[in-house]
This record gives C-alpha cells, sequence and structure tokens, in this order.
C-alpha cells in the first residue's frame, strides 16, 4: 500500500505524517494522543507538552508490552487448546472405529450367535446334571459305609463331602 502524507496537530503542534494506514485510523491516533497530552498538561501546570507527549509514550509502550505479553499467553493457550482438540479428536476416531468393530461382531450371523450360545447352555445343564448325579452316588455311598448315626454326625459329614467337593 502507498504511503499517504497527513498534515495533523498535536497538542497545538503542527506536523506532517507518512503513513500507509487509511485516515480514519490515522486521526483517530492523532485524536487519542493530542487528547492524552492536553489531559496531562491540564491536570498539572508545570509540566510541559514534551514532558507530557514523554509520559504518554511511556504509557503507550507500557500497553503495549502487556498487549504483546498476553497475546503470547493466548497463542500458548491456543496451541494447548489445539493438542488437546488433536488428541481427543484421535480418541474419538478410536472409539468410533472400535464401537463400529463391536456393532459389526454383534451383527454376524445371528443365527451362529444363537446356536453357540444353546451349546453353551446346552454344556451347563448337562454339566449341572452329572454334578447332581454324582452328590447323589456320593451320599448313597456315605450311607452305606457309614454306620446309622445320630442326625448331626450326618450334616457333618455331608458338609464336609461338600467341602471336599468344592476344594478338590
Amino acid at each position: 500500500m502507498d504511503k499517504k502524507k497527513y498534515d495533523v496537530s498535536i497538542a497545538d503542534v503542527e506536523m506532517a505524517i507518512l503513513s500507509d494506514e487509511r485516515e480514519d485510523f490515522v486521526m483517530r491516533l492523532v485524536g487519542d494522543l493530542d487528547q492524552k497530552i492536553r489531559q496531562i498538561t491540564l491536570s498539572n501546570k508545570r509540566c510541559s507538552k514534551l514532558d507530557a507527549a514523554i509520559l504518554v509514550a511511556l504509557d503507550t509502550s507500557g500497553e503495549k508490552l502487556k498487549a504483546d505479553k498476553r497475546i503470547r499467553n493466548l497463542e500458548a493457550q491456543i496451541g494447548l487448546y489445539d493438542a488437546n482438540l488433536r488428541r481427543l479428536r484421535e480418541e474419538n476416531t478410536k472409539l468410533k472405529e472400535a464401537m463400529l468393530q463391536g456393532n459389526a461382531a454383534a451383527q454376524e450371523d445371528p443365527e451362529e450367535k444363537a446356536e453357540e450360545t444353546q451349546e453353551v447352555s446346552d454344556a451347563q445343564q448337562l454339566d449341572m446334571t452329572q454334578t447332581d448325579a454324582a452328590a447323589e452316588e456320593e451320599k448313597e455311598e456315605t450311607k452305606e459305609k457309614a454306620p446309622a448315626t445320630s442326625r448331626g454326625d450326618k450334616l457333618r459329614q455331608i458338609e464336609s463331602l461338600l467341602r471336599g467337593k468344592s476344594n478338590g
């Protein structure tokens, strides 16, 4: 963009300014600077326009340094947010893939799944039947081997047999 010449007055000092900024921007800066210098000189009669201009320059420079620091902090924060966002997107993608794989496995041949379930159920029932039959046989053997004793003795024998069965 081409530089333009602007004739301005700051604190009653006439000057020409070259800038590549738009006129409204330059005039706003000039107006703000003029207002700050006039405010300082009016509030302190011993402060010259040069002193006021230096104070305004210091104040503006301090604000710029604070703004630059804030910008760096915000950029660092944005970097952290971007890293977290990437990580969460990757995690989301992995979870979606895992969910799709789980759904695909669940949607495999339902008849096959039903047959597997029935086979497991049949096996469990057969195992329980065999266990019940074996327990009955053991009870009969115990009755035959053990002499007729009191009811408490019989209960203790059954409990010991059951404990032996669960431990073995």
